[in-house]
């Protein structure tokens, strides 16, 4: 009965307010009056009866809140009443509140930038049907150390015959290539992406305009096809509807438009303009090349129902089958699957969550700094607190204001953050290094807005729990009795104000030895010598058109004209042609073994680079042993090839290479062809600048001519002065040649160091931020200290204090702090910077110097931000202070 009861009594309350609050009323006035009387029978007054009934009933307003809070919801109401409050006192105090407003959007706005990315690229599913799904396929080879490497033609076709739960797979070309658009005589370059027929299926994804690929269109027909994206088909075509079923030309070729895909999709990445099959001669299916070649990615999606360690097991029972029907290929070839998205994700997840990592620290610091202005706050309300607890106002009470407080400012930082993260993911889009994220625009979805109010929620209650709790056990009758001075505040608060300083410099100090790694390794990075000389060489891609280039003598009497005419532009040192720049991965390897070698005597992963006879005096590659390329080496003489020191050591290791054959088979056969060693040259970084160079072997232009080169020009002037002369130049030899790109190797290099770059910037910029607010912590607290202990230091200073004893006991007490926080700090660091240890080059994650400068410069921050309270403490006047008491 009693529960229904105070059902019954819940339910009035809620829904009968008002005659709730009179019922209640009724009743605190029944219990008074009878206390009253009580008193009056005892011989007191009216007036002093009353006073006593009232003091003894323990605050009427008190009772209303704690008899509400049970009979109905009231936080709503209470809350409403605090913010109003919270708001009155904002106006009062503005320089406080504006602080606490600023230091909290700072670390929310970094941690919306860092995790709409973070979003983007981990979180967020990819935009096809059942993403999880589709699976990638890599090749392995314990041999060559391959791990999901690029794929051979025939083995993807075999894995999609032979694994029945694969509901379909698909094949792309590794990296993207370029189709010659010709529109009214103009030639534009496209962006291209060439896939198989079944392509759009596996994703499962339909057109906007007209169709995809069929099956059939993976091999060579008479109709040639393309489909658009609809960023080209907006910007190269209009819009117009009409071009679906019409042809254009393409690499000089009609070639018919299919169909227009919907916004948004950019697979295999955003830069692609269009898709072309593959278009492969159905000759080669069974051809040794289609299985010694690689050069796929593919993409398979799994049947409803399959599970990925079955179709694994599937793929494997095809791996192995593959392993004795083709040894002198897939020896040593196996497979490996794993989902699409975490494929993509590859090695953006490690930079992106040390970099969500670092803005939890920044927002970490940013939540101990307002705790304290809070706390601040408190201390010079405590009289008012003091007063409200001796008049009867709840304990929970204050508490909950505590908190509605805290509320109110997170609120009002996470929605300043939410707008300066939003600019920073802005920011981010267009500073990020290419090929870095696999998403040009981040944006600020739902699950972005979920994360701030949960980091705004987190906020309040991180700064809001000390100041909240302090208040809870205040002692009125110790507030009221010390008057209000500055000692009042208490050695709780001072614990707790300690506690959050020590913690700041933790945090900072991780933040800073972090990003002190990350600008050691970016320095070590910078002064890798790349094995060639950069500076003063422009690189220009071009590629003559027309039928009249189809033939490698045709293509190579072009370069040797270009090369010979280069060099005579005013300005220009020397001139040269290469398939690949280095630093970019633009090469193919092969095994290779040299004459007279045993059967097991070939090496695996050579690279291969064709470049012309200069090569070498324009990039300054010194010639260690043997001679460079020369004219006598022509395209009708025996084969040549120059190979680098690093082959020289690790394979002719003891010998002179020098005059030696070399084929690029494992098992010579008399169709093999056999290349003279003319010379040794140092290394160049092929791949990149934090890639050790790896065994190359060079191939002359001359004897192996490449339809798509590089022109390189070394001046002994301004780069950008040659650009307009060389377009001319070349316009006046072949009018039909078209320039894709001019860049200086400067940028090649600086590209290459762009993505060490980036991260270190960021998490400096962070780690720099979470410094000041440390700093300004310390101050903070030694500051508030320092003037709740003006009457103590006037004392000693009356007594015969020197100032600098004052000023060393204030300075002393901010260095315990920092130092507390140092140590905490720095044994936290030495484990978990293990978790970069990836991002670093030539640095130990747990590097002494680092870690011995970043100590060092928080102890001088930390002693710097102890002066000014230590200054203005010595500066105190005994005469004053003792006035003031």
């Amino acid at each position: 009965m009693s529960m229904l009861h105070a059902a019954r009594a819940r339910l009035r309350a809620l829904f009968r307010r008002s005659a709730g609050d009179l019922e209640l009323g009724e009743e605190i006035r029944f219990h008074i009056e009878l206390e009253t009387e009580k008193n009056l029978r005892l011989g007191m007054s009216a007036t002093e009866a009353r006073r006593l009934a009232v003091a003894h009933f323990g605050g009427v307003q008190r009772v209303r809140e704690e008899h509400g809070d049970v009979r109905r919801p009231r936080w709503l109401a209470d809350f409403a009443t605090d913010a109003r409050f919270t708001l009155r006192a904002i106006r009062r105090a503005p320089a406080l509140a504006s602080t606490a407003v600023v230091t909290l959007a700072l670390g929310i706005a970094a941690n919306v930038a860092i995790f709409s990315a973070v979003n983007a690229v981990i979180l967020r599913p990819l935009p096809f049907p059942s993403p999880d799904r589709l699976m990638m396929i890599g090749e392995d080879n314990s041999e060559k150390r391959w791990h999901m490497n690029v794929d051979a033609p025939a083995n993807y076709l075999d894995w999609r015959a032979g694994v029945s739960d694969f509901a379909d797979a698909a094949a792309y070309t590794d990296g993207l290539g370029r189709a010659l658009l010709t529109v009214r005589g103009e030639t534009q370059v496209l962006t291209a992406s060439t896939v198989t027929g079944s392509f759009f299926q596996t994703l499962g994804v339909r057109a906007a305009l007209g169709r995809t690929f069929h099956d059939e269109e993976t091999w060579q027909s008479a109709a040639r096809v393309a489909v658009l994206s609809d960023r080209a088909w907006r910007e190269r075509f209009g819009g117009d509807t009409s071009i679906v079923g019409t042809s254009v030309t393409l690499f000089g070729r009609p070639t018919q438009i299919v169909g227009v895909m919907p916004p948004g999709f950019a697979f295999p990445d955003a830069a692609v303009d269009v898709w072309l099959p593959t278009a492969w001669n159905p000759a080669s299916r069974d051809s040794t090349f289609f299985r010694r070649a690689h050069w796929l990615r593919v993409v398979a999606r799994l049947r409803p129902g399959a599970s990925v360690p079955h179709a694994d097991a599937q793929l494997q029972t095809v791996v192995n089958r593959l392993k004795g029907e083709y040894p002198a290929t897939n020896r040593y070839m196996g497979a490996t699957m794993v989902p699409l998205q975490d494929f993509l994700i590859g090695d953006s997840r490690l930079p992106l969550l040390v970099l969500l990592t670092s803005v939890a620290f920044l927002l970490l610091i940013a939540c101990a700094n307002v705790g304290n202005l809070l706390l601040v706050q408190a201390a010079g309300r405590e009289r008012e607190t003091a007063l409200r607890l001796a008049l009867g106002a709840g304990r929970s009470r204050l508490v909950r204001q505590a908190l509605a407080e805290s509320a109110v400012l997170a609120t009002m930082g996470g929605a300043l953050g939410l707008a300066l993260g939003w600019a920073g993911t802005r920011w981010l889009v267009r500073l990020q290094p290419k090929g870095m994220l696999r998403v040009t625009d981040f944006g600020v979805d739902p699950a972005v807005l979920v994360y701030v109010v949960a980091i705004s929620v987190a906020s309040a209650l991180l700064f809001g729990v000390g100041p909240a709790l302090w208040m809870r056990r205040r002692d009125p009758a110790a507030s009221l009795r010390d008057g209000g001075r500055g000692a009042a505040r208490g050695r709780q608060a001072r614990r707790w104000a300690n506690t959050l300083v020590v913690g700041e410099v933790a945090l900072a100090l991780m933040l800073t030895v972090g990003a002190g790694l990350l600008v050691r390794s970016l320095l070590q990075l910078s002064r890798v010598d790349a094995g060639f000389d950069p500076t003063g060489v422009l690189a220009v891609e071009l590629a003559p058109l027309g039928p009249d280039y189809r033939s490698p003598a045709k293509v190579q009497a072009f370069m040797t004209e270009l090369v010979a005419r280069a060099r005579a532009i005013p300005g220009v040192s020397s001139a040269a042609t290469t398939q690949g720049l280095p630093l970019t991965g633009n090469f193919y390897t092969s095994d290779y073994v040299a004459a007279g070698r045993p059967a097991d005597g070939y090496g695996t992963e050579v690279a291969h680079l064709i470049v012309s006879p200069e090569y070498f005096a324009t990039m300054k590659v010194p010639v260690l042993r043997g001679r460079a390329f020369t004219a006598d080496d022509r395209s009708d003489g025996a084969p040549v090839v120059l190979i680098n020191d690093v082959l020289a050591r690790s394979y002719f290791a003891g010998q002179d290479p020098v005059g030696q054959r070399i084929a690029f088979d494992k098992a010579p056969t008399p169709t093999t062809v056999w290349y003279t060693i003319l010379g040794v040259v140092r290394g160049e970084r092929s791949e990149s600048m934090d890639r050790a160079p790896r065994a190359a072997v060079y191939e002359s232009s001359v004897q192996a001519a490449s339809q798509l080169s590089y022109l390189l020009l070394r001046t002994r002037g301004s780069t950008a002065s040659l650009a307009p002369s060389m377009r001319a130049m070349v316009h006046d030899l072949e009018p039909a040649t078209v320039i894709f790109s001019v860049q200086t190797l400067d940028t090649v290099r600086d590209a290459s160091l762009a993505r060490a770059h980036f991260i270190t910037m960021l998490l400096l910029a962070f780690a720099g931020i979470g410094l000041v607010l440390s700093v300004v912590g310390v101050y903070g607290v030694l500051a508030h200290a320092t003037r709740e202990r003006t009457r103590e230091m006037g004392i000693r200073i009356a007594l015969g204090a020197r100032s600098g004893q004052v000023r060393w006991m204030v300075v002393r007490q901010g260095l315990r702090l920092t130092t507390g926080g140092l140590v905490i700090g720095a044994a936290i660091a030495l484990i978990g910077n293990r978790a970069i240890a990836r991002l670093l080059y030539g640095v130990a994650p747990n590097d002494p110097a680092t870690l011995a400068a970043v100590v060092l410069l928080l102890a001088l921050t930390g002693a710097a931000a102890s002066w000014l309270p230590a200054v203005r403490a010595s500066r105190s006047d005994p005469a004053v202070a003792l006035r003031a008491d």
